[in-house]
Formats: C-alpha cells, structure tokens, sequence
C-alpha cells in the first residue's frame, strides 16, 4: 500500500527582488495577474502579489544517462585521443592554468574539446553505440502515462523524475527500469536499473549494470539564455525521493550509476524522515525553524516542533493537502510571529520561467538587488556531506586528510583513526565534491513537497552575488542615486478623465520640451524625465508597489514585461546597450564602463564567456548567447534607463504602501 501522505522537502533558491516599473500602465489593476496583493482575495498575510500560478508541462526535458567523470589521469578514457595527460590543468582548473579566476571542477585537454565518453558510463560503450543524451518531448510522456506514479502528491500531468526515466526505458532497448514495491520505510517507490554497457542485446554479463539498485538522479532546472549548471556538468546530486522531484520544461536530468555508499547514505536520511513523521503521530512536525540574518550572531532557532499546515498554493502541480517547504514559512508566519514576505517569480530576465513564490522578507529584512534569502534543509548528520573548494588538486588523499580547508569531508568514508585511503577517497570525491547538493539545490520553497519533516529548514541572508554575478548597476531604491518623488505632495493630481490615463511614458502624447510654457508651472528641471511628472500630477493611475526596492526589471522582462513605458520596455540587443556604473571582477578593479554592455561583459565577467562542456552540453559555467543575439531592457544589470530609471521611477509611480 502506498503511504497516503502528502508532504516533502526544499533546497536552496537565491531568493529576491520582484517589484512593479514605471509610471502608470495599460491594465486595470483590478485585472493584473500579478498586483499589489488586496485584504479581500488574500489567499495568505505573507503574500505580497496576487497571482495565480499556471504551470504546465511543455517543450522538451534534458535527460542524460551516465555517471560524468572529468578527463584525468584517474578516468584516462574520458580523455579526447590527442589529449596529452601531462598538459592537461589540475583539477580544479579549466582553460588557462594561470588564471585565478578560471576555476572549475574536473580535468580537460586546454583546447576545450572532450570525448563523447564524457557522457557515457564507466564501462566503454561498444563502437556505434548510441548516445546517451536526449531531448524528451513532453508530449510524448503525457502519452506514455496519464498521470505520475505518485499520483498521491501531483495532479494528472505532471510529473516526477521517476516518470522520465521510466518512459526513457521505454523507448530504449539498451536500458532497462524496473519499478519495485513501495517502500513503506522509505516512503518512496523502489526500482532497479539495467545497462546493456557492451550492446549485446541482453543484460546477462552486465555485472554491476544488471538490476542494480545504485542508479539515481541529479538535475537542475533551466536557467534560460544564461545556461547554467553550477560548475560542474554532474549536475546537483540530490537526497531527495526521486519519485517526488518536480519536472519542469528545459530541466536537466543526469540518470546515472551512484556509488553504494551514496545510496546507503541517501536512504539513512529518508528512513531518518519517515521515523521523525511516526513518532509526531504521522503528522509533518519540523523541529526547527533556522534563520542565519547575516549579522554574525549564526542560525537562530526562530520556531520549535512546527507542525505545518498545507495552503495549496500550488494547485496547477500538486493534489489538495500537499505541503512544500514554503507552508514552513507561512506556519511560521500564522503561529510563531515569524514574519514572512512572500512575493513571485514569473519569467525573469534570463529567460528562465521560473514561475514559483519567493521567500523576500524575514522580520523585515527585506530582499534588494543580490541581497536575498538562501534556502537550505535537512538532516544535520548530512549538512556537510557536499564540498566544494575548486583552488586544489585533486585527487590526492593525502590532501582530503590533511587540508583543513575542506574540513572532516566524507567522515562515513573514513577509517577507524580517521583517515581516507586512496579508493575512498576518489569515491569521496566523485560522488560528493559538487558546489550544490544534498542540502542546497536549486529548487523554489513552494515546489518541492516536504512528504516527511526534514530536521531543519534554515533560511540565510546571503549579500555576496553582486560580485559573484559581475554586475555593473548596483541601484537601491533609497541609496540616493536619482531623486524618489513623493507622489501623495502633487498639486495637481490626474484622475480618469486624462485622456492618457494609466499610460505611464508621457512623451507619447507630450513633448517634455514644449510644455508649460505659459507660465503656469514652475521652472522645470533641464531634463524633466516622465517620471518626474508625477511629483505634480501623481502616479496617473499606477498601482502601488509590493514591497521591492532593486532590480524591477528582473522579472518585469517577458511575461511581466509593462507597455507604455517607453525604454524600460523597450527591448534591445545586449552588444548595442551602452553600459554605466562600475563593476569589480573578483581581484581586479575593472573601472567604470561607456562602451558596449558586451564588452564589459566580456571584460570582466570572463567566465560567463569562458567555458568547457561536456558532450551533453553540459556547460561548466555559465554562458550566455552570443551578446549580439542576447536580447536585453531598457534596464538591465549594468545600464540604467534615463528616463525611467530602476526602480526610482518604479518606486515613485508604485509606492511601497
């Protein structure tokens, strides 16, 4: 029998800006899928917008089949045929070995080319055999099965990870996934994974490839124009069931054999879930609630043995009743005075359809910019199970040993007085040293269903992404940069009988060099931007804002784009956007740019144009499209719009009420 509950874990999610642009707008604030949120249609007291999440399953889904392993002296045969061994960079190091900054898990040959092997199994494929990297229609799955095996947790159409690699085996006569019994002590699905390694047509000398119960999921969702994987081309390993991982258009699954330990260590963490559930009386408790505010004072205990309520939010993917890691926040919110801000991320910037709520505020320390909350969970005895530090060489286990850098990494690995042999410690490393996983991956709060209590949700106030992303605009609604006009002093405010009412850029009827004229308002500034108009006619019928102060064109870019906001909602090409403000690379102080945002770019973010894959097309960093082709606003993360300025303008028109 399938354990009739309805609840699951999170990870991590860099959690945010969100906020309404410009002056005035083309809809009726009564109507806008995404407004300042009304005390009559609250669905709760955090949320901050009304919106009404419509997720379906579309496009295709990335799925690749094999354990990635980096060209090295250890994995030779990951190696391209012309690759010299002796000239390849550290791991730790990609393209130019005396570049600081270049930074990457894995060897590979200086060139950047890599062998079809690198997604392939440990065991060489025979010659023509297939690739192991697919693109998945959504379409077909929908055929392949009406509704997910955990029919329990997600609405007909939506799906699992198990439910892609169970339709991939399907279609493939080289791959074989049995579903076993549900597994009442682990509260998830069984299955065993058979690989025709040789492409023999059977499974029967496949050793460790026949009916094993070693294979798993690593994934990451799309990140749009700006494809990102974190690092490293595994992907984010994760301690999560697989039968309850969210799948979303543009996501990338790496279906691949795991070491034994790594199974045994994922299954102590989902029995330690299960026993936590029964012994609350089969009830979601979570022992605690953390919150690190950055202050140096570390994770603060903020609420005790919560039991967390269901607020099905997300109706459009999970069944009625199922709680996510964000019911944590709003329990926490409704009966421990734990104050919560919760807004939503449409389509951002990057193109990626994010589409999920977002923790912004914790007792109001709110969200701006790059300055956000960071989501982490899960069993303390596994916190520090992923490690990642990309300045070493590895693998060498007398470095695992003796590094204190890296601290007591792979303790479960260790023998009696404490020490790594060789053999563990390339298994510690192949199967833990990843920049994301286990704890922290990239997955929204409300998206992940929390099925048993975790031991904790921690949220933490993470302020290092400006440098981290390169970005030259830096602007903060009260850092005093452009004037914030208080709209509620204007003297002569419109109301709907202007004949551009709710059209924000007023040059599309006005020239702002031919007015007032006639001696009937004061002297005008020598640039009156539309903006400043509302300083004496108000906000011509723009709704008030929701709370944010940085970075409205984040997610006001595709989905939320405004009209009639003249150049904060004009598209353009990135290689034609004029930059201004500064930027500092990571050790080096670039300066101001007014040229070309793409070659600032290019300057001093070289890794999001540097990088190495994988044959899957797994990027080691991020890469964005070719600047020329980028399409960018009138605002964007290193040029300011003049006339409608981010977020001044925004904040002026939408005040934050």
């Amino acid at each position: 029998m399938m354990m009739n509950t309805n609840k699951m874990p999170a990870a991590i999610a860099l959690l945010s800006l969100l906020a309404l642009s410009g002056c005035g707008s083309d809809s009726d604030s009564s109507s806008d899928p995404q407004r300042p949120i009304a005390d009559t249609d609250k669905v709760h007291e955090s949320l901050e917008v009304a919106v009404t999440p419509k997720s379906e399953l579309e496009g295709t889904i990335n799925v690749y089949l094999g354990h990635w392993y980096p060209c090295s002296d250890l994995h030779p045969e990951m190696c391209t045929q012309d690759a010299d061994l002796n000239d390849l960079p550290a791991i730790g190091v990609h393209g130019d070995e005396n570049d600081p900054n270049w930074l990457t898990y894995g060897r590979g040959n200086p060139n950047g080319t890599y062998n079809k092997e690198h997604n392939r199994l440990t065991a060489r494929p025979a010659a023509g055999a297939d690739d192991y990297s697919m693109k998945i229609s959504a379409a077909e799955l929908k055929r392949f099965a009406a509704e997910s095996v955990r029919s329990d947790l997600f609405i007909p159409r939506q799906y699992s990870a198990l439910d892609v690699v169970l339709y991939v085996s399907s279609i493939r006569d080289d791959f074989e996934v049995t579903l076993g019994e549900f597994n009442e002590e682990m509260n998830t699905y069984e299955f065993t994974t058979s690989f025709d390694a040789n492409n023999d047509g059977d499974y029967d000398d496949e050793g460790d490839y026949k009916d094993s119960k070693n294979w798993y999921a690593s994934m990451l969702y799309s990140g749009g124009d700006a494809k990102k994987s974190n690092g490293q081309p595994t992907l984010e390993p994760f301690y999560d069931r697989m039968d309850e991982l969210w799948v979303k258009e543009g996501m990338h699954i790496r279906f691949q054999p795991e070491s034994s330990i790594m199974t045994a260590r994922r299954q102590q963490t989902l029995k330690a879930e299960v026993a936590r559930f029964h012994a609350a009386g089969d009830k979601v408790v979570l022992p605690e609630l953390r919150v690190d505010f950055g202050d140096g004072r570390g994770p603060q205990v903020v609420a005790q043995n919560v039991e967390v309520k269901p607020h099905n939010l997300r109706p459009d993917v999970f069944q009625k009743g199922v709680i996510t890691v964000l019911d944590v926040a709003l329990t926490a919110h409704d009966e421990y005075g734990v104050k919560f801000g919760v807004t939503f991320w449409p389509t951002i910037a990057t193109n990626a359809d994010v589409g999920s709520y977002a923790v912004t505020a914790i007792d109001e320390q709110r969200a701006h910019g790059f300055y956000g909350w960071t989501l982490y969970r899960g069993e303390d005895f596994t916190s520090n199970d992923f490690f990642y530090h990309p300045n070493k060489e590895w693998p060498v286990a007398k470095d695992v040993q003796t590094d204190t850098e890296f601290g007591r990494v792979c303790e479960f690995l260790r023998d009696d007085d404490g020490n790594l042999n060789q053999a563990a410690a390339q298994e510690c490393i192949d199967n833990w040293f990843n920049l994301f996983g286990g704890k922290n991956t990239h997955r929204m709060a409300d998206t992940v269903p929390m099925v048993m209590p975790q031991q904790y949700v921690m949220f933490e106030w993470f302020a290092n992404m400006e440098n981290a992303w390169e970005m030259a605009h830096r602007n903060y609604g009260p850092d005093g940069q452009f004037p914030i006009y208080d709209i509620e002093r204007a003297v002569a405010p419109l109301d709907e009988n202007h004949f551009g009412w709710k059209v924000a850029d007023c040059a599309q009827c006005h020239s702002l060099d031919n007015i007032h004229l006639n001696g009937d308002s004061p002297t005008l500034p020598e640039q009156s931007e539309p903006y400043y108009c509302a300083s004496c006619h108000g906000s011509n019928g723009a709704p008030v804002g929701h709370g944010e102060e940085a970075r409205c064109f984040w997610c006001h870019s595709e989905d939320k784009l405004m009209p009639n906001h003249g150049e904060a909602s004009q598209k353009m090409y990135f290689d034609d956007t004029e930059c201004s403000g500064v930027t500092k690379q990571k050790k080096i102080d670039i300066g101001g740019y007014y040229g070309p945002c793409a070659d600032a770019v290019k300057t001093a973010s070289p890794d999001f144009h540097r990088e190495v894959k994988d044959f899957a097309d797994n990027s080691t960093f991020y890469r964005l499209l070719p600047a020329e082709k980028r399409i960018t606003y009138g605002n964007n993360d290193w040029r300011t719009s003049e006339s409608f300025p981010d977020p001044y303008s925004c904040m002026t028109c939408h005040p934050n009420q």
